[in-house]
């Protein structure tokens, strides 16, 4: 660690070194899995409480609202959890480190407390506390600056997997068949060609083997900045037939749709993106004609077709 002195005495840490970023790291890690839910058990804990509500079915069917709710009121409670993260890892980081305390220590001494005590009116107590907290995190900014990559890293990650369960959770409310990567694993959906682009086949993969064709192919991204082209190069490289590309991105283009209308991706999104698209294209649909019509449709092919098999 980097400790310089700056020319009214006090002490700032300039650079942590390696094992201090790694005990830093772990410790936002630790304290991160005691405030923050999984995404996993943060969607599935949301939509424990509204099952038993008398139009959850109806909100199914609605589903880019439903979606959108989702997402609104979980991330409510993760902001919350999140700044009860924020204030105990501070908290740990100065009783288990010396220089961040003695830095404190030093910024607010006895004296402080006597300006502060001496403060005519609340403009100048805030005027006080700032040039305080201002004056503390720069000394330490380099644990600020770890925790805010963390924070960013974390945060990206969870978009992704929160999007993946939520769509997992409508597939169960609807009662539809349907084997993702949570459920057979990664290895699984190496060993039959479809990498990590693909999420999930709908209806099995048993399904997938017998007719890809008449199988749902699904890939998801919360942002289609998310490197999508390798969803291209999937399709290219496992001869998947089509692919479904579900998204929240409401910045879409039609130089995108006609990209992807020329590799066989259907995009879907929310209604009120697909209907700025209206009559203009075939491959983008909205998550209610995902669920309500396409998936219904495909499930009924395979009952006709083999009954009694590929739908368990």
């Amino acid at each position: 660690m980097e400790i310089i002195i700056s020319h009214d005495g006090m002490k700032a840490i300039s650079e942590l070194d390696e094992d201090e970023i790694k005990w830093w790291r772990k410790k936002i890690g630790n304290v991160r899995a005691r405030y923050i839910l999984s995404p996993k058990l943060s969607i599935r804990n949301y939509i424990d409480t509204i099952k038993s509500e008398p139009d959850y079915h109806e909100k199914l069917r609605n589903t880019s609202a439903f979606i959108q709710q989702i997402r609104d009121e979980t991330w409510k409670i993760y902001i919350e959890s999140e700044l009860l993260f924020y204030k105990s890892v501070i908290k740990e980081l100065l009783e288990e480190r010396a220089h961040p305390h003695d830095i404190l220590a030093t910024i607010i001494s006895e004296g402080t407390l006597q300006e502060l005590n001496a403060l005519k009116n609340h403009k100048e107590l805030l005027h006080k506390v700032s040039e305080i907290f201002g004056n503390f995190t720069g000394r330490i900014f380099p644990y600020f600056f770890e925790l805010s990559k963390s924070v960013t890293n974390s945060r990206r990650s969870r978009a992704g997997k929160a999007f993946e369960e939520i769509i997992h959770s409508i597939m169960d409310g609807y009662l539809y068949p349907y084997d993702d990567q949570s459920k057979l694993g990664k290895k699984v959906f190496k060993e039959k060609g479809l990498g990590k682009m693909v999420d999930g086949i709908l209806p099995t993969m048993k399904a997938y083997d017998t007719n890809r064709s008449k199988c749902l192919v699904v890939t998801m991204k919360t942002s289609l900045r998310e490197r999508w082209q390798e969803v291209v190069e999937e399709i290219n490289r496992t001869n998947v037939p089509s692919i479904h590309l579900l998204t929240l991105d409401e910045g879409i283009s039609r130089n995108l749709l006609d990209t992807m209308r020329n590799h066989n991706i259907t995009l879907v999104t929310y209604e009120k993106v697909k209907k700025r698209f209206e009559g203009e294209y075939t491959n983008i649909i909205s998550f209610e004609t995902l669920f309500n019509k396409e998936i219904p449709h495909i499930i009924e092919w395979w009952k006709i077709t083999y009954p009694c098999d590929y739908l368990k």
